[in-house]
């Protein structure tokens, strides 16, 4: 015989005082089978999906950004603003951060075979720290060696200025 309370219908039972309290807590029924245990601490599909489009939408931002940085280094080294081994510099270290096409690639080669070649060359602190004499010796090397690459820098500066970005 079942307990009821005064005023319950047939097939009613007596609430358990404690369920609200379980509920508040977070206690809830256990999964009806197995299957439903398993997936219970993962990420539902539209939330796995959206956390990878978000990832996709921020690769695609700092792409952007990164071509849009070596088409400035491009028109500044143009504008003799820079000299070419640091626009090599700075346009080596930015085309690692892209996915180039063959076009662009060959066109991105010529500043990391001059990054390369001036890579001895002590930069910020280190140049600082140097006396006039050797700062002189080094300026007159980079020179030279910039004479080497210099046709073919600029024809490939003005190749990325010209680069339509999306």
């Amino acid at each position: 015989v079942q307990q009821r309370q005064p005023g319950a219908a047939i097939g009613e039972h007596v609430a358990h005082p404690l369920q609200p309290a379980a509920a508040a807590v977070g206690i809830g029924r256990p999964a009806r089978h197995a299957l439903a245990q398993q997936c219970f601490h993962q990420p539902p599909f539209q939330q796995r999906q959206a956390a990878e489009q978000a990832l996709a939408d921020e690769l695609a931002k700092k792409e952007r950004e990164a071509r849009q940085s070596l088409q400035i280094i491009a028109r500044a080294l143009i504008q003799k603003d820079l000299s070419e081994t640091e626009a090599a510099m700075r346009i080596s270290w930015l085309a690692q951060q892209i996915q180039m096409s063959a076009d662009e690639a060959q066109h991105l080669s010529v500043f990391k075979q001059l990054a390369e070649a001036t890579s001895h060359i002590p930069i910020l602190d280190d140049w600082a720290a140097l006396s006039k004499a050797e700062k002189r010796r080094l300026n007159l090397e980079r020179e030279a060696i910039e004479v080497n690459y210099r046709d073919f820098i600029q024809v490939s500066a003005e190749q990325i200025v010209s680069i339509r970005l999306l």
